[in-house]
């Protein structure tokens, strides 16, 4: 299969909402049975996520320099967040966040959306990633978890999840094994995901250069600008959004030990698609939303 790609601004999202996240999905019916995973790093289980796509900067929404200062981009296939830094080397170690999966509307048949963490992508076309995605396939939906390098393989779907989960996923580099471990978990099933994978092949080194949390529309379908249509999936949440780079310093998205970018999903005819909502004062917390297919 062709490869999928990924990226929505709302009101401030209340503090509490890390906790309503787990006590919402503690509510939800149990995940679906697990289906088969493919073997590591090679089998691709379908289409890929790759970099962002056709980003540029709309306008500054803050000073340079300025402690929580963030940058607003759009992009043709992400919405969410991304750290970076003024050197755009291998700044990054380690991103997490978690999220309740969104249940999707059908309204096209083969529609695509995934929800993940990972490194590098905005400055670089490598990906190392995992999360959940909400794929629709004749006008039914299903949810896995999944993990990727972009561009050695395509997505590797690990087992089916329902929505309304929640999902823990992390993407870390370990500098004694120079792996880097992918996790995602469903909380409700206890379910895990776990890939402890080196840089492959065609990924440039693995710069490490931005940490992202995004909902991506996924590459590789019939619609326009060479994406599956985006299913409507609403809001979706994250909470406990964390971020730490080469100097071990952990902290929320707006820690001004690394510059914030906040990206908007936006068609190459103009039409937005994901919009992207300021952080809460936690700094840790946002959504993102459906606006067009």
């Amino acid at each position: 299969m062709a490869r999928p790609r990924r990226m929505a601004r709302l009101a401030v999202l209340a503090a509490a909402v890390s906790l309503s996240l787990t006590a919402l999905a503690r509510a939800m019916p149990a995940a679906a049975s697990p289906a088969h995973r493919p073997p590591s790093g090679i089998t691709p289980g379908g289409p890929a996520g790759p970099a962002a796509l056709g980003e540029h900067l709309i306008r500054r929404a803050h000073a340079e320099g300025a402690a929580n200062s963030v940058t607003d981009y759009t992009s043709t296939n992400w919405a969410g967040y991304f750290a970076t830094a003024a050197s755009h080397g291998k700044d990054f170690t380690a991103v997490s966040a978690e999220w309740v999966q969104s249940a999707v509307n059908c309204t096209k048949k083969n529609a695509w959306a995934s929800f993940w963490v990972g490194l590098d992508g905005w400055w670089n076309g490598s990906v190392e990633q995992g999360g959940s995605e909400a794929h629709c396939l004749h006008g039914t939906p299903s949810y896995n978890v999944w993990w990727e390098m972009f561009p050695h393989n395509e997505i590797q779907t690990s087992f089916a999840i329902s929505p309304g989960d929640t999902i823990q996923a992390s993407v870390t580099y370990v500098t004694s094994s120079k792996d880097f471990d992918i996790v995602a978990e469903d909380v409700n099933t206890g379910q895990t995901l776990t890939e402890d994978t080196p840089c492959l092949s065609g990924q440039d080194g693995c710069a490490r250069s931005s940490a992202e949390v995004i909902s991506e529309d996924v590459g590789g379908g019939s619609a326009p600008d060479g994406l599956y249509y985006l299913p409507d999936y609403g809001t979706q949440m994250y909470a406990t959004a964390s971020v730490t780079d080469i100097h071990g310093h952990t902290g929320t998205l707006s820690t001004s030990d690394w510059q914030l970018g906040d990206i908007t999903e936006v068609s190459s005819k103009g039409i937005t698609k994901q919009t992207t909502s300021a952080l809460d004062p936690t700094g840790s917390n946002f959504t993102t939303t459906w606006d067009h297919e």
